[in-house]
């Protein structure tokens, strides 16, 4: 299921820069393009944060408000937000999430899958939840994390942070018939 930012809270505060025109249009000159990416990934990064975001269609999203301003009738391009969108890929803040060889829909990481598993595995050793096994489901949105920053993450991201968890032996995933059978346990640092 894609969120759209259009359902989300209008109240982020935009830079000065969204106000700026060429802001919307990609430009020439390679080391402007290298700014105006970089600030384009700051500002998808922040939104998305602010507004808990995680999966983006890129047909969708270029007329959500982040990439259409309104104010000033102008609209980022797909293929401009495909570019930022590699860049974003690049730095470990997204990834591909369409058909092979397609560059349609993506994940945004606004906290890198390795920084959630962290915040995971400092949970589960805080409550001494080792050796216990707890649903995909119970993790992000059971009772026992309703405080936790990780409440309510999407699943492929929290898959991708208890794969960085299992890669790190401090977490086995036990798999079954459907993805809401996904079960994790935790173990001690090593």
């Amino acid at each position: 299921m894609t969120t759209t930012a259009a359902s989300m809270d209008t109240e982020f505060q935009f830079p000065e820069i969204y106000n700026f025109p060429p802001f919307f249009t990609r430009q020439p000159n390679d080391s402007t393009w290298k700014e105006q990416r970089r600030m384009w990934c700051d500002l998808i990064l922040s939104y998305y944060k602010y507004n808990n975001l995680s999966s983006m269609t890129l047909a969708e999203a270029v007329s959500d408000p982040l990439f259409n301003n309104k104010q000033i009738h102008r609209s980022l391009r797909v293929d401009t937000l495909r570019e930022v969108v590699e860049e974003l890929v690049k730095q470990g803040n997204a990834c591909w999430t369409g058909p092979k060889n397609t560059r349609d829909a993506c994940l945004i990481f606004w906290r890198k899958p390795e920084a959630w598993a962290s915040i995971i595995h400092q949970w589960a050793s805080e409550n001494g939840m080792f050796n216990m096994v707890f649903t995909f489901f119970e993790l992000a949105n059971g009772d026992d994390t309703v405080e936790q920053e990780f409440h309510g993450l999407d699943p492929l991201t929290l898959r991708r942070a208890l794969d960085v968890l299992q890669g790190q032996g401090k977490a086995q995933l036990f798999v079954g018939t459907s993805d809401e059978d996904i079960g994790v346990k935790f173990f001690h640092s090593s």
